[in-house]
């Protein structure tokens, strides 16, 4: 069995390791869990803690927020780990598990997933900004305040993850803030008693509820060694992940849900406008879409490099950034809810595979393999992927998250393929030497 432990790719290695980050760039758990909240904080999030409350109820709508948060942390915990410990990205690690030609065109996939929901962000954002402004400018088209937008956020992209970190760490507390002066605000005018006792409207069931909160985000759980990579230490990345998952994206949620459970309203701007909070519903619904945009683009940046890694990172923000806006212009986010039923069907298998190969690929490894392609883990992506698509049509679920079951069921086969390939090569070897 020893020479199949054998099998390392020096120029696939010595890739990687240029990859690396520097010393000087990492930071401490708190900024990591500042960034991680700063692209939790988004508009669709709003839009769900809202329908989640109305539909569960006050109590119910913190259950299922909390159990979510908690699915979240646990599916994100290794994956931060992988990136503190590797200091390479997602996209590294997914080059490594599909193979060098392979991770490639798995990342061009995601780039086009991300890019949809920059697009679908961008729009969100002009349609909730142009509320906010003075009467004189109440006039100016959606498009145009889209692509206003955009433009800020490719600027900060530009300056790549110290100018997201340093506008999470402004930003991040001032939105939290924001949506407690909203709470207390709707509180004023509705007595908290009598927002529990709101009838809750039971369109969906508790289980579809935390399904929400998780596949709500599931693809920013799956990609956080972008972000916990720059972490000190794995303890301080799965700490913040902790934070940010476990503790964070719930509060957010809930004090999303609980306004609008008090005022009967669900868009949380509106919600903002008519307690009075004009100049700073403003300023949260512009950070809010640049925290979550400025990190779609880097996330799309560090993909875009990995397919074209001589093009200077100005170049590569500008060109995703073009394609992202040109998507949002052209009515992406009229598909909204079944480009988010693609984005919880394809995504998540693909982290089933690269961290059970981070995790366990050592012991999995085989001698002289190909590293350009890796077959067993495409065939282990369809086939979390052709699950999630199936149990969902069904209605067959193993943890009633579909997510989450794609995962499992992606690293499972990963792990069975990758064993009978070891299993098949050592009776090979061992005749061979016979």
């Amino acid at each position: 069995m020893s020479r199949l432990n054998k099998t390392v790719n020096p120029k696939s290695s010595m890739k990687y390791r240029q990859n690396n980050v520097a010393e000087t760039h990492l930071i401490g758990g708190i900024r990591i869990a500042l960034v991680l909240l700063g692209v939790m904080i988004a508009l669709p999030a709003f839009m769900m803690g809202a329908s989640i409350s109305r539909t569960l109820g006050v109590m119910g709508g913190i259950q299922a927020s909390l159990i979510g948060g908690l699915v979240l942390a646990l599916v994100a915990l290794p994956a931060a780990i992988a990136g503190a410990q590797s200091r390479k990205n997602s996209y590294q690690l997914i080059q490594q598990a599909f193979g060098e030609r392979g991770g490639l065109l798995v990342n061009v996939v995601i780039v086009i997933a991300i890019l949809g929901w920059f697009g679908v962000i961008a729009m969100m954002f002009g349609r909730a900004f142009q509320p906010t402004l003075p009467t004189t400018l109440a006039t100016i088209p959606v498009s145009w305040l889209a692509f206003f937008g955009c433009t800020l956020m490719t600027l900060l992209a530009i300056f790549g993850f110290r100018a997201l970190d340093l506008l999470s760490v402004l930003a991040s507390p001032f939105k939290i803030v924001v949506l407690l002066w909203t709470l207390i605000a709707a509180l004023t005018n509705v007595k908290w008693s009598t927002a529990l006792e709101t009838v809750p409207t039971h369109d969906f069931s508790m289980t579809t509820g935390i399904s929400m909160v998780v596949g709500g985000i599931m693809t920013g759980a799956v990609l956080a060694p972008d972000i916990s990579r720059f972490a000190r230490t794995p303890k301080q990345a799965a700490f913040a992940c902790a934070l940010a998952y476990g503790v964070g994206f719930p509060l957010v949620l809930i004090l999303s849900g609980i306004p609008s459970v008090a005022t009967g309203q669900m868009d949380i701007v509106t919600i903002m406008l008519s307690l009075g909070l004009g100049i700073p519903a403003m300023i949260a619904v512009l950070l809010i879409a640049l925290t979550t945009n400025a990190y779609n683009l880097y996330a799309s940046t560090l993909i875009l490099s990995t397919l074209t890694p001589l093009r200077p990172k100005w170049q590569l923000v500008l060109a995703a950034a073009g394609v992202g806006t040109t998507a949002g212009l052209m009515g992406i986010s009229e598909g909204f809810v079944p480009y988010l039923i693609l984005l919880s069907i394809s995504i998540p298998p693909i982290a089933g595979v690269y961290l059970t190969n981070y995790y366990l690929g050592a012991r999995l490894a085989l001698t002289g393999e190909v590293t350009q392609w890796r077959t067993e883990a495409f065939l282990a992506w369809i086939a979390g992927s052709g699950f999630a698509y199936t149990a969902n049509h069904i209605h067959f679920v193993v943890t009633s998250i579909p997510p989450l079951d794609s995962l499992l069921v992606s690293s499972l086969t990963y792990v069975c393929l990758r064993y009978l390939m070891a299993r098949a090569q050592v009776a090979r070897l061992q005749r061979q030497d016979s």
